[in-house]
Order: structure tokens, then sequence, then C-alpha cells
């Protein structure tokens, strides 16, 4: 058969004027002995017709009309390992090829004896292919028509393999050879093999059930396996990560309020204190080291508050947002933790920037009203000191 297919080539390549049509390619040549020779070899395997002038003549006729003009007709079609365009190679081998040598002649691939980069990515799918096949729980082929079918408790999707040409050169990975081995391992694999089924079945329901889609993000399929596996190995059952992850963020939540509790007390606390400052000023003006002493200890206060507290609860913010976005790293692609994953973006969105903007009220309150004591106390010294003067002046001094 290889036999067959070299002479099959080479005839073809001779042709000139060439023209394919229904299963056979015709054109026109002229004889020689090495042709002839190929020629003969067709003939008897009845894949071949030669003319001369619109007259069909016998083999044994050829070498009385070496250099001649021929027209032949190869029946290309009678032949399995033989295609006119890779469309028609993928379409015929669309699942599987056990062909040993083929060759493709609007690319001029030869199995055994040259390379080309989309044969490259059509093995590289049927790789994937047969890997899927080897982990589904059901296979159904018609025809040329595949189904796969995947299930869990609960849920099972159908995956039908349909793809195109165009599809093939979107495909940028390899299944490596170590992983496929991890996750068919009958005694070790078996964990492995759940997680990354659940995975795919996620997967290919929220991509319409469609394998090109599955092809073209599969590094994305092999990112949310490898964070499940992550979490599975790290001693977490799915439903442990669950309430794992409803504690950890009513802890979130807990913290955020008690950071409302702090800024709440304060927006009361440092009014108040400030109001007991300037309530113990002397207006008269006669106690000038009180008042001193009473400005001093307001601006420890303001020091205190400014750079302590406020800086104390700033940080507890930040690091509870910090939480906030690791936590959605974790979890993020888990699709049954979609409505954490909701809580806790409301939680950054909405919930913080309240807590930041009450922050901000309070400093700019504290600030005022530390201002009105500098403005208390400043209107009691230079109140005193026109008093002095006006009272010099009337006294006539």
């Amino acid at each position: 058969m290889d036999n067959i297919l070299d002479n099959v080539v080479f005839l073809v390549k001779s042709i000139k004027k060439r023209k394919v049509e229904s299963g056979y390619t015709y054109g026109e040549i002229i004889l020689s002995d090495s042709l002839i020779e190929k020629i003969t070899d067709l003939n008897d395997n009845n894949l071949i017709d030669v003319s001369i002038s619109n007259k069909t003549i016998n083999i044994e006729e050829l070498n009385s009309n070496i250099n001649l003009l021929a027209s032949i007709k190869i029946k290309t079609g009678d032949l399995n390992n033989y295609f006119d365009t890779i469309e028609d190679f993928v379409s015929g081998n669309k699942f599987e090829c056990k062909l040993v040598d083929f060759y493709i002649d609007d690319i001029d691939y030869r199995e055994v004896k040259t390379d080309n980069n989309c044969i490259i990515l059509y093995k590289n799918n049927l790789k994937i292919i047969d890997f899927l096949k080897e982990i589904a729980n059901n296979i159904k082929k018609s025809g040329n028509n595949l189904e796969l079918f995947f299930y869990r408790t609960g849920v099972g999707v159908d995956l039908k393999i349909d793809y195109d040409i165009e599809s093939l050169k979107k495909i940028d990975f390899v299944i490596p050879d170590d992983f496929k081995t991890q996750i068919l391992d009958s005694f070790n694999g078996k964990d492995k093999k759940e997680l990354f089924i659940n995975e795919l079945i996620n997967f290919i329901e929220s991509n319409n059930c469609s394998y090109v889609n599955l092809i073209e993000n599969w590094n994305t399929l092999l990112s949310n396996y490898t964070k499940s596996y992550s979490l599975f190995i790290a001693g977490f059952s799915f439903e442990k990560i669950k309430t794992s992850s409803n504690e950890h963020f009513q802890k979130l939540v807990d913290r955020i309020y008690e950071s409302i509790g702090k800024v709440s007390s304060y927006i009361f606390g440092i009014p108040i204190g400030y109001i007991l400052l300037i309530n113990n000023f002397d207006f008269s003006g006669e106690q000038c080291f009180k008042n001193t002493s009473l400005l001093f200890l307001g601006i420890i206060f303001l020091i205190l508050i400014w750079f302590v507290l406020f800086k104390n609860i700033d940080e507890s913010i930040k690091s509870i947002e910090k939480d906030i976005d690791d936590f959605l790293g974790k979890i993020k692609n888990i699709k049954e933790l979609e409505d954490i994953h909701q809580k806790l973006e409301t939680l950054k969105s909405s919930e913080l920037k309240k807590q930041l903007f009450k922050l901000n009220l309070v400093k700019i309150l504290t600030f005022l009203i530390f201002a009105i004591i500098l403005s208390t106390f400043l209107f009691i010294v230079f109140d005193v000191d026109n008093y002095s003067i006006i009272s010099r002046l009337l006294d006539g001094d």
C-alpha cells in the first residue's frame, strides 16, 4: 500500500493543469519510462485511466508513446490514505487516526516524511479527545458523531466533540503524560479524577457544552482544577470549605462592625472630651498657666487621637480589605461559593467605604474642635491683652 501511495503522490505532482473532482485527480502528463512504471502499478490496482488524443489506450501501448502528451485520471478517492485537502483528512479522521501513512495534497504533507504545524495541532487535539474518552462515564459514537457523557451526583453533561481547522489553530497546549497518569491512576488518582471531572462539568455547563470553548480555554480549566486540588490536599472536603468560608466571612463582618463601633464611640467621645477642656478655660484670663496647660493637654489629646487611635482604625480597615482580597482569590471560580464571593465584594465596595467615610468624618470633626479650642485660647489671650491696654489708657498711663 505504501508503494501505491508513493506512485500516486509522484504522478499527482507530475500532472499539468491538474484538476480534482468527485474523487478523481486528472490532467496531462508527458509519458516517460519512470512514469510508465508507476502508471502500470496503479493500473494493476484499477486506480488509473490513460488516454491520448481523447482515445483510451492499453497499458501495453504506453511504451510506444514515450514523450507524448497523455491525459490521465487517477482514482484518488479510492485510496483511504490520500486526501485532497486537510479539511477532508480531519473530517474523515475527526476522533482518531489509525493510518500509519497518509498524504494530504493541499499542504503537501506525507506522514512519514514531512512535518506540518497544523497536523501537530491535530494530533494534540486527538490526545485531548483520547483523554476525555478515558475519563468519560459514557461514550456514544454514531457515524461521524461522538458524544461524551460526564456526571456527578445529581448533575450530568453531554459534550459533543465537534471542531474545525480554525479551532485547531487555537490550541496552545499539550496534555502532559504525567498529568494523564495521575488522573487515570486507578488507585492513587481516584480523588484527582473526581475533582477534575467536577471542574470539567462546571466548565462545560458554563460554556454552552461546546468542545471548541473547552479546547480554547483548557488552561483555565486546569487552573480551576489546581485550585480545587490545593484545597483538597489541605484537608478540606467541600462541606468543610463551605463551612470554613461562612465562618471566615462572619469573622470579617464582625471585624468590620467592630471598627464601626470604635468610630461611632469616637464620634461622641472626642467632642465630649474637648468640651470638658473648653469648659475648664478661665475666660477672665487671670489664670494663664491653667489655660496654657489645658491647651497643651488639647494638643496631646489631638496627637494621641490622630496618630494612635485613628491610625489603628485605619490599619484595621486596610487589614480587613487585604483579608477580603486574599479570601476572594482563594474562592475564585468555585461555583458553589459564588454567594459568598458576591457578599465579600459587597463588603469591600460598600461597607468598608462607609467606615472609611465615617473615619474621615471623625478626623475632620476632631480637627475642627481642636481649632475651636485654639481659637478660644487665642481669644482669651488677646482679649485680656486688649482689656489691659484699654484699662491703662483709661487710667491715663
